[in-house]
């Protein structure tokens, strides 16, 4: 097997300033979880953080294995092959591979959770993955398993990300964005810089490490200043589109000229199709959520008018049941709970009633600390007779 090249010296420093902008942004998310008031934003937070976690293992025992491969240093270049690779570096190499599927762990636990769903499948796919990945020949592993597993987890992930952008408030929606384009251009470097890739001699030098810097700044971003501040114009959406759809398809142009691989080809046509339809549903979702939204603040005081008496068991059956104590519909998704007596909201009404009187129906727990109280009152309307002074003549009468 010829010698390939598997890094240079400028790689290496490029990489490591990505490597230390991955933990501020790990520390950041976690600081911005810390923060979160409502429990499932925070749990979405946190589910960031640790994949986080998890890509700065893999990157870093990635980037160690290599310094195990049979090889030599010139002009500021090192050079190795992949034959007969040392016990060291398969499991280096198999402990990053573990590490990178693991990122999907926790967060797609906390997804599912979200959803309600009572078999998480795939936390549990992600679980037999690493397990395969344990006990599966090193070669089956680089060359089958990692590119088709991490291809089908990539993809579901990209979605999840989607689904919540549809479900989220303003805020996380924009940091979720920022996310997506962040991981699709840390993605393209892990997936160029692999055993799988570089093995076939192709992969350029300085290009993709550059990629990681600016996907990681991405990722950070949300923690830096506020991203929500775009997302107020339909236009950053459009924006966001032609990015993410644009950058996919450089990928694959780039895949086609250069290397000729039918796998890799398809790949990157099966994401290009998948952002793009994600895109436009996306983009027509947030159209008519943006044209319901100003006719629906029209009846909002009349439909989350609260009522005179809330019964201990409504609070049971919105607890038991989790459906929502105002708009008695079934809570999925994002929600909130009250913290004193456990009543659910969906994320309209609560929105609604923070606006309103940011006080929980049932037990007036304060839900958004940052507002203020108001305390319900209710409204009657003063029914008012006014009397002519001027007295009504008596109608005449024949004689």
């Amino acid at each position: 097997m010829v010698d390939v090249i598997l890094f240079s010296a400028f790689d290496i420093y490029l990489i490591g300033i990505a490597t230390i902008l991955l933990l501020i942004t790990v520390i950041q998310y976690f600081g911005l979880a810390k923060r979160k008031e409502n429990p499932t934003e925070k749990s979405i937070v946190n589910a960031y953080a640790w994949m986080f976690i998890f890509l700065t293992i893999y990157l870093i025992l990635l980037n160690l294995s290599f310094f195990y491969l049979e090889g030599k240093y010139i002009g500021h270049i090192y050079w190795g092959n992949f034959e007969n690779p040392s016990l060291i570096y398969v499991w280096l190499a198999k402990g990053a591979y573990i590490f990178s599927i693991a990122a999907f762990i926790y967060y797609f636990y906390t997804y599912e959770k979200i959803l309600n769903k009572r078999i998480h499948l795939a936390t549990f796919a992600v679980i037999l993955i690493i397990i395969l990945i344990i006990f599966l020949p090193y070669e089956l592993v680089m060359n089958q398993l990692f590119p088709i597993a991490f291809t089908i987890l990539g993809v579901y992930l990209m979605h999840t990300f989607f689904a919540l952008m549809k479900k989220s408030q303003k805020e996380l929606r924009a940091a979720t964005s920022f996310i997506i384009l962040g991981s699709r251009f840390m993605v393209l470097f892990l997936a160029y810089m692999s055993p799988t890739l570089k093995r076939l001699g192709d992969t350029p030098i300085l290009i993709f490490p550059a990629l990681l810097i600016f996907g990681t700044f991405l990722c950070m971003s949300p923690t830096i200043f506020k991203p929500e501040f775009f997302t107020r114009n339909i236009k950053y959406w459009y924006l966001f589109s032609i990015i993410l759809i644009g950058a996919q398809a450089i990928n694959l142009i780039y895949l086609v000229s250069f290397i000729d691989m039918i796998e890799l080809i398809l790949i990157s046509l099966v994401f290009l199709i998948f952002f793009f339809v994600e895109c436009i549903f996306l983009i027509r979702f947030i159209k008519r959520e943006e044209s319901l939204g100003i006719e629906g603040e029209i009846g909002v005081r009349g439909i989350f008018t609260k009522p005179e008496e809330i019964t201990e068991e409504e609070i049971s059956i919105s607890k038991e049941k989790k459906i929502c104590l105002v708009c008695k519909g079934d809570v999925s998704g994002i929600n909130y709970i009250c913290t004193e007596c456990g009543a659910f909201y969906c994320m309209k009404c609560s929105k609604a009633i923070i606006d309103l009187e940011n006080a929980c129906w049932a037990c007036d727990t304060q839900i958004d600390e940052s507002k203020p109280v108001k305390p319900y009152e209710k409204v009657e309307e003063d029914v008012k007779i006014e009397i002519s002074e001027k007295p009504q003549k008596k109608p005449k009468t024949k004689k």
